[in-house]
């Protein structure tokens, strides 16, 4: 039972596992899929699940492949926490109470899901992502409303392709595809020159076909050494409210050591992401900040100006750049109330909004 008002929670099995949140009242007018992005765990996402519960959707919200964990005891409460508490403030509150067993747990949990990352690939992620985007469309009486998918920075490159594959399937198509900072191209602000040229050269290789075998070469070496990317730094950068900063560097389920190898499978998908656009049928919202440190907001304008006419006229092609905004979430920034308010009259089709 859950108190009155307050969204159920369940952790599903099929088609895999992933998180069911459901309005209190127990229906809903359409289906919303969220998408978390790198190093982060289903959890992230509870907010958001528990904003568009609130305003009649059924959210699924996966753990993606070398992300998260697998229904623990930590992984439970983790993700309850996140969408038990009413900002960052609490939800770091909530987390920080829990038995230190389950800390641990969940800390030893994070550990082993970064080792998964050295092997695992950017197919299995928009595999999963897919996947369920098929099964929300085809389960049972939820078939029959609005199917609508939300990525964030991985996981928008990850929804990205995965929705390119069926959406011309008209059964399965999603309504429509909101892209958080999608993770369109790397970084532009790299401090060290010898990492912004060695990003700067992988990308290049990842861009032409005759050149992607030399890059597969780069990344099995990268693999091979093992060697980690230190990603504290999205601590600062990850929102402008440090309540936000303060959780997203405590959360014992998030992964701040990211394997070089496998961000580096994520530039070939990140280069033909324009070449997909041009033939996307599903309508696009994509919003950005004006200058996001973790990933490069140029890709997103390249992919959006890519995107043919929406064949939705309820729902334009959309391009939002909040250019006075500096962080990389900003659906946990301070603007946060705005850009949800929007991307949900846009998903409705409220064109006046």
């Amino acid at each position: 039972m859950t108190p009155s008002g307050e969204p159920l929670l369940e952790f599903r099995s099929s088609p895999f596992q992933h998180w069911r949140v459901t309005p209190a009242q127990g229906v809903g007018h359409g289906e919303l899929i969220l998408v978390h992005g790198l190093g982060e765990h289903a959890g992230r996402m509870m907010p958001l699940a528990r904003r568009f519960a609130a305003m009649g959707y059924r959210c699924r919200v996966p753990d993606l492949p070398g992300h998260g964990a697998n229904g623990e005891d930590s992984h439970h409460a983790v993700v309850k926490a996140y969408l038990k508490g009413r900002d960052a403030s609490e939800v770091n509150d909530l987390i920080q109470e829990l038995p230190p067993s389950l800390i641990t747990e969940a800390k030893q949990i994070a550990a082993n899901k970064h080792q998964q990352l050295f092997s695992t690939t950017f197919e299995q992620i928009i595999e999963q992502v897919e996947k369920l985007t098929l099964w929300s469309a085809i389960d049972g009486t939820q078939s029959r409303v609005p199917h609508h998918v939300w990525g964030h920075s991985l996981g928008g490159l990850a929804a990205f392709h995965a929705v390119s594959r069926i959406d011309r399937d008209q059964c399965c198509a999603p309504t429509s595809l909101v892209l958080g900072s999608a993770a369109f191209s790397p970084p532009a602000a790299v401090d060290d020159v010898l990492k912004k040229i060695i990003i700067g050269q992988a990308y290049l290789l990842s861009s032409f076909s005759l050149l992607r075998p030399i890059a597969a070469l780069q990344r099995l070496f990268l693999q091979l050494l093992r060697i980690d990317g230190d990603g504290r730094f999205a601590n600062e950068y990850v929102s402008d409210l440090p309540a936000e900063r303060l959780l997203h560097s405590t959360d014992p389920l998030q992964n701040h050591q990211i394997p070089l190898c496998f961000a580096g499978r994520l530039l070939p998908w990140m280069a033909r992401a324009r070449k997909v656009a041009r033939t996307l049928r599903t309508p696009v919202l994509i919003f950005a900040p004006g200058f996001d440190p973790i990933v490069n907001t140029t890709g997103s304008r390249a992919v959006a100006a890519s995107l043919p006419i929406s064949i939705d006229d309820r729902r334009p092609q959309r391009l939002d750049i909040h250019e006075s905004m500096k962080v990389h979430d900003l659906a946990r920034s301070s603007c946060a109330e705005a850009i949800i308010s929007r991307a949900h009259s846009w998903m409705k089709g409220d064109l006046g909004h």
